[in-house]
């Protein structure tokens, strides 16, 4: 089968890429970075002739992109894309209705949401591991020395827009988007926000906006549920690193400024050559999820296993569904709960490699790239 695949610099595409060719597929790939990813003619008329002369069968990508959408309905090219980004940024379900689509997210209640909603071309499809080339990082003994450490965690901490927000509201509205972000700091497993954000919460925001002469803002819901779920994780990452630095030899790998007390700062990591080695070597690889992914398994997450990690991470459905807690990995039900099983686990040398093992063997089995590229195929009715 002859593919044309568009990538903008995805974490999974030469993964992705490599178990397609493996399956004998034809593959050519446009690497194009969207200055607007809703508007651009350079773009609409490059891929267009791609389209129009490579008699392609499927189109595919990683993550969403609305131009490659519209462009395969034009020429009735089916589109797949997979997901590992969510939520979905609201304005790209404009494009969710083409025939041509079939878009896999991993985030079963967002999945199942958009279809609620008519949007019949979204389906839930789980993330997968390489977990052959994880298997061939072999690092001499002094990389290995390098990202020893008691809990390390790889990400960033995010910077919520809710105070810039609620900058103009008055105490009342303030005061109760505090009370239902505390309760969903310390609930997992349900998401509570879409609930809580009534009509006349929103309204009260924007009047306050108009009040300071920003007639041009306009906040729904979506947005101001993505702004307290950031503020959350913000919350729980900081609170769960600053607890682990004090008790712990805690690392936090990441591009941004770290600010933290007694957290080493040890800067970005590569994905394929230098992440899996920071989860093979931490005894404990924290992996608080962004709140607004309500059940699904974040490919950080099947990364940290995939490598013969030991996974640490709040309760989400789908890690709880997939995997048994405290044989596979460890999830947490609150933070003081994080931090406990940390000092637990962390003493117990054989459990946490056994942990890591039966996690690995897992991901190994269940989550790789042929079994899903064959369940996205079926999907779309395409002859392997």
């Amino acid at each position: 089968m002859k593919i044309l695949f568009y990538d903008m610099g995805s974490y999974t595409y030469h993964d992705f890429l490599h178990y397609l060719k493996k399956a004998g597929h034809a593959c050519k790939t446009v690497y194009y970075h969207f200055p607007d990813k809703f508007q651009d003619e350079f773009f609409c008329e490059r891929f267009s002739m791609h389209l129009t002369d490579g008699a392609y069968d499927v189109v595919m990508s990683v993550n969403f992109f609305p131009l490659v959408a519209q462009l395969c309905d034009k020429h009735h090219i089916r589109y797949i894309s997979w997901c590992y980004d969510s939520p979905m940024e609201e304005r790209l379900q404009d494009y969710f209705s083409y025939e041509t689509n079939y878009i896999f997210l991993f985030d079963r209640i967002e999945a199942l949401q958009y279809r609620a909603a008519g949007y019949t071309r979204v389906f839930h499809l789980p993330l997968a591991v390489n977990t052959e080339r994880l298997d061939a990082l072999n690092p001499h003994p002094s990389p290995a020395f390098t990202y020893r450490a008691d809990v390390s965690f790889v990400g960033n901490l995010y910077h919520s827009p809710l105070e810039t927000l609620l900058y103009s509201a008055d105490d009342y509205v303030k005061g109760y988007i505090e009370g239902i972000l505390q309760a969903q700091l310390r609930i997992y497993g349900c998401y509570l926000l879409d609930d809580l954000i009534t009509d006349d919460l929103l309204n009260a925001i924007n009047s306050s906006f108009s009040k300071i002469g920003q007639t041009d803002l306009n906040l729904n819901r979506r947005g101001l549920s993505y702004a307290i779920a950031t503020k959350i994780t913000h919350l729980e990452r900081c609170f769960l690193l600053e607890q682990c630095g004090e008790l712990f030899d805690t690392r936090f790998y990441s591009s941004k400024a770290c600010e933290l007390n007694h957290v080493k700062a040890c800067g970005p990591v590569k994905y394929e050559e230098e992440m899996p080695l920071v989860f093979r070597y931490s005894k404990l690889n924290l992996c608080p999820t962004l709140k607004c992914i309500q059940s699904g398994i974040p490919l950080r997450a099947l990364d940290i296993m995939g490598a013969q990690g030991v996974l640490l991470s709040n309760y989400q459905p789908e890690l709880a569904e997939y995997f048994e807690n405290e044989k596979d990995m460890i999830l947490y039900d609150s933070m003081e709960d994080a931090i406990a099983k940390a000092a637990f686990y962390l003493k117990q040398d054989d459990l946490r490699n056994k942990i890591a093992l039966n996690g690995y063997r897992k991901v190994k089995e269940h989550f790789t790239y042929p079994q899903r590229i064959r369940e996205m195929f079926d999907i779309a009715g395409i002859n392997r």
